[in-house]
């Protein structure tokens, strides 16, 4: 019996100990094992992650493997998932980033710059380290477990070569987990050709599959042509929120609201807060300087019983180009504790 319990014992130990190996990388000797990339190396003078070494260069044309026959992105995911830990250094990449059906996927960025979206679909556990940027926009959808450092959404007409401007962050439908350290989205731009689904700089939004457990730390609208920010969904936690110039373009041939009132889309808002469900809100900034659009904040309807809670909301600015009014719904699911406007007349509610 003894002799029995002892083996077992051993063999316990010896299989925890692979185990362990294995997740660190270690080889039978306990020495860390070097990834063999040579399938997928073009220029071997860079260092194993770094997407130079597999035929990705800033500021040049990106195109096909020259190996493999297939876009050098992808190639660089397929390297992701097994464990690489990819890293863009500073430059512009003349592409859309599509980071789809994939798991495990990290990034680390040096203010790398993507002339066309960040699309993160149908994927689990993506880590961006570092700041990433997009003259496009930054796009979630059926997928959880990102976790981000730094978000920049701007617009450059002559880097993206065409007139398209930037259509800020949109968290869409599915979106789970989702963690933003730091958001800045500079522009959103407005027209009726190419922005018929373009609805606020911030967008979290998802009709019948609402984003859950969406934590941002720091969101800082600087210019949005229609409403500043839209809130759906459950579980949304932000500390700080500062929003500006909104409401400064035009709404022409705008699609209305995922289960929305066809003409409300229109309505534009510094923040519009609808059905948005056991949520926080740290901070709330509005500057209305030079800011149009209807409302200062439109808060909709909700259910008083999951709010969505508001410690403080500062108004900034005295020169508004339109009456702005604050539109708070009977049945509006948000409350907050105080609003102050212009420095003074601070009132807890």
């Amino acid at each position: 019996m003894k002799r029995t319990s002892l083996i077992l014992i051993i063999l316990i130990v010896f299989f925890s100990c692979k185990s362990e190996n294995k997740k660190n990388n270690l080889n039978e000797e306990g020495k860390k094992e070097v990834y063999n990339d040579t399938l997928y190396t073009i220029e071997d003078s860079y260092d194993i992650g770094d997407v130079r070494r597999y035929g990705v260069m800033p500021n040049q044309g990106i195109g096909q493997h020259p190996k493999l026959l297939k876009d050098k992105m992808e190639v660089l995911l397929d390297i992701a998932e097994f464990g690489i830990e990819l890293k863009f250094p500073k430059g512009v990449y003349d592409r859309t980033f599509n980071i789809d059906n994939r798991k495990n996927i990290k990034i680390i960025s040096d203010s790398a710059l993507f002339t066309g979206a960040i699309n993160i679909k149908n994927s689990k556990n993506i880590t961006m380290k570092g700041v990433v940027q997009s003259l496009s926009k930054f796009y979630t959808r059926d997928t959880e477990e990102i976790d981000v450092n730094t978000i920049i959404t701007k617009t450059d007409t002559v880097l993206k070569k065409n007139n398209l401007r930037s259509t800020g962050v949109e968290i869409h439908s599915g979106s789970h987990k989702v963690n933003i350290k730091k958001m800045v989205i500079k522009d959103l731009g407005s027209g009726p050709d190419n922005y018929k689904y373009i609805k606020a700089g911030l967008i979290v939004h998802g009709h019948n599959n609402e984003p859950t457990e969406i934590k941002l730390d720091s969101v800082v609208i600087e210019s949005s042509d229609r409403h500043g920010a839209y809130l759906t969904g459950e579980d949304v936690d932000i500390k700080y929120l500062n929003i500006k110039n909104f409401g400064i373009g035009d709404g022409e041939n705008m699609a209305k609201m995922e289960g929305g009132i066809e003409g409300e889309q229109t309505d534009f808002a510094g923040l519009w807060i609808k059905n948005c469900h056991n949520s926080f809100i740290d901070e709330v900034i509005i500057d209305i300087n030079n800011s149009k659009g209807k409302y200062i904040f439109n808060f909709d309807i909700g259910e008083e019983f999951k709010p969505t809670v508001i410690e403080s909301i500062t108004i900034t600015g005295d020169k508004p180009k339109a009456t702005l009014e604050k539109r708070i719904f009977s049945r509006t699911g948000v409350k907050y504790l105080k609003v102050k406007e212009n420095g003074k007349n601070e009132r807890k509610l």
